[in-house]
């Protein structure tokens, strides 16, 4: 019998300012996953397309949900699981540069799981996010010092 493989999808935003800084988002430890530093964005609703997904969770988390013309940069297997039901699930990211009106001020939601944002060189952003994205993709970051 063959066996079946089933995931989650998550929509994650790489947001750089005027300056060059990356926008990241802070999750404590929650469940069996340890504290660590995330791009904004979230897991797609059934019936979603990645790009709506994309805009209702920036709404959601950082306050805006104008995205500009996103350029898709990567999908990748995280190292995260995520329960659902009496299960741990696979995550797979889709990651995407998107570009925030100048303007926006970014605003956590009180409700979400983030804690603490901010807008960080990439080298700095290269190195906290260790925890759920490749090397192949923290590299890319890396470079775009």
């Amino acid at each position: 019998m063959a066996s079946e493989q089933i995931f989650q999808v998550a929509v994650k935003a790489l947001i750089r300012n005027a300056e060059g800084k990356i926008l990241m988002v802070h999750l404590p430890e929650w469940g069996h996953n340890p504290a660590h530093w995330d791009f904004p964005g979230g897991r797609m609703d059934p019936g979603e397309v990645f790009l709506e997904t994309l805009e209702r969770e920036l709404q959601e988390e950082i306050g805006t949900g104008s995205i500009g013309t996103p350029k898709q940069l990567a999908a990748m297997i995280t190292s995260v699981t995520i329960p659902v039901g009496d299960a741990l699930l696979p995550l797979i990211y889709v990651i995407y540069d998107v570009a925030i009106p100048a303007d926006a001020e970014v605003r956590l939601d009180p409700d979400s799981h983030e804690d603490e944002f901010e807008w960080v060189e990439p080298a700095d952003a290269y190195e906290r996010m260790s925890i759920k994205f490749t090397q192949e993709f923290r590299d890319i970051v890396r470079a775009m010092s």
